[in-house]
């Protein structure tokens, strides 16, 4: 987290990486064949969104509860 980032930045920033991963994730699932660099990519794709989802989940919390940076 950068200092001045508000929670609202956050999850913004968290949203956006996780829609670029899942288009990137889509692409390749719709290849009739993938290398396995590509099934690897997979693997770190799906990883990466369940962690930008738990920062989502996180700093929705966060924001419910009305807590500050």
């Amino acid at each position: 987290m950068e200092e001045g980032e508000t929670k609202e930045d956050i999850y913004g920033n968290a949203k956006e990486q996780h829609l670029t991963f899942e288009r990137r994730l889509q692409m390749l699932l719709k290849k009739p064949y993938l290398t396995e660099k590509e099934e690897l990519e997979i693997k770190i794709l799906k990883k990466k969104k369940l962690y930008l989802k738990d920062i989502m989940e996180k700093t929705k919390d966060d924001l419910r509860k009305g807590e500050e940076v």
